[in-house]
């Protein structure tokens, strides 16, 4: 269910943008920011910097199987769609990930899928751009990366929007590289940097530090000092786990353990398996954002994740960890929800964000409370403002509830 359409990535919008959960529920207005038929997935969403009116979305489209862009010039009440350019020999992209500069330079990345043999494919990650909303889009003339044997995975893109930091304007992705041995797949998160808006990219560093696990599902986010943190997944069962750098994503320290999570199934790939989502499976998806804002909590850096609750009893629950800028852990698997009572319910696919303004953080995730099959979820919103420890009771942001029991929709390459 990770977006049965893209309006689902916009709205918590509106909540977001107002100071209060109580007074967003006058301002949930829900746009169907795509307008296409079928699937779109994978959702991504990107705020200017320097004008918070200037949005830019992306996401799979399932009709023809490549990434689609959205843009909004009115903080997000109208969207227009310009795709951004793909390899002319690419079968299909995916995977979108996208970022906005303080010039207001917009970046689009994804996976480009091509045909290497009669027998196998080989894939590449590319980051389009351009000069701002309505600009048109340039291919860069190379992907981030070309490495021979190997497969590049679940992009993430973040640049770095401080004007304190060393490396300002600096644009950076994170990937896991996948390979193969003896039958067996190893995935090592990678990350690269680009001073000229893509068009050249660093040797690549790598962020895990082993190359055996399965590492996946990295997410970026920049310290006003351009501390550089990493959160990432390992599917073959050690846990959600964060790392750092210090010298503009060139080297990174040791792995810090986040949480070793309780999660665990026979799906393919890894993840558990719920009645609202049972074939595609749900996965713990870490975010991290770092308190950029002058309050309180500032350089306090979270990483929001989903997991088994403690009763183990395969019901999901979404969680907050929270860690000083040198990563000593100040708390784990806050629940950012009530406890289940007698009836079961499951929270997932969780996103998060910290407002720079206020420093409040923010978290969205689907939720099946209100319907007792657990199949229905509507996407809801929380925040925090005493740096993580506390929530507010979620707000609904979708006013209707997604199905993805509904046929085609629970597929990896389907379509309604």
């Amino acid at each position: 269910m990770k977006g049965s359409v893209v309006a689902t990535a916009m709205l918590a919008l509106a909540v977001l943008a107002t100071p209060g959960l109580g007074a967003a529920r006058t301002d949930r207005v829900q746009v169907d920011v795509s307008k296409l038929r079928g699937t779109q997935s994978e959702t991504t969403i990107a705020v200017d910097p320097s004008n918070p009116s200037v949005l830019l979305a992306g996401s799979n489209n399932h009709r023809n199987r490549q990434v689609a862009a959205f843009s909004s010039t009115d903080g997000g009440a109208s969207w227009t769609g310009a795709d951004p350019p793909t390899p002319p020999t690419s079968l299909a992209t995916g995977d979108p990930v996208v970022a906005i500069d303080r010039a207001g330079r917009q970046y689009f990345g994804y996976i480009a899928l091509f045909q290497a043999s009669s027998r196998s494919f080989r894939s590449g990650l590319f980051v389009p751009s351009r000069a701002g909303a309505g600009a048109p889009w340039s291919l860069p003339a190379r992907p981030v990366e070309n490495v021979a044997g190997g497969f590049d995975d679940k992009p993430a893109l973040a640049v770095d929007d401080s004007a304190a930091s060393p490396h300002a304007d600096r644009l950076y992705i994170a990937w896991s590289r996948i390979t193969a041995s003896a039958g067996t797949a190893f995935g090592t998160i990678y990350l690269a940097h680009s001073d000229d808006a893509g068009a050249t990219w660093s040797t690549p560093a790598m962020v895990s530090d082993r190359r055996g696990p399965l590492d996946s599902y990295p997410s970026i986010d920049v310290a006003r000092d351009g501390t550089v943190y990493v959160a990432f997944w390992d599917w073959a069962g050690r846990g959600v786990y964060l790392d750092a750098s210090h010298d503009g994503g060139d080297t990174f320290g040791r792995d810090v353990l986040v949480d070793p999570i309780h999660g665990r199934s026979g799906c393919s790939p890894s993840g558990v398996s719920i009645p609202a989502q049972p074939a595609n499976c749900v996965r713990p998806n870490p975010i991290v954002s770092v308190d950029n804002s002058a309050g309180p909590f500032a350089g306090r850096v979270y990483v929001t994740y989903g997991d088994t609750g403690a009763r183990r009893r395969k019901e999901q629950d979404v969680f907050a960890a929270a860690f000083d800028p040198a990563l000593r852990l100040l708390f784990r698997r806050h629940q950012l929800t009530r406890p289940d009572g007698a009836v079961r319910s499951d929270q997932f696919w969780p996103a998060s964000a910290v407002d720079p303004s206020t420093g409040i953080v923010w978290a969205c995730f689907y939720d099946t409370r209100g319907d007792r099959r657990l199949r229905r979820a509507w996407y809801s919103c929380t925040r925090s403002r005493d740096g993580g420890v506390s929530w507010a009771a979620p707000v609904r942001a979708a006013t209707a509830a997604s199905n993805e029991r509904a046929r085609g929709a629970d597929s990896v390459h389907g379509s309604l």
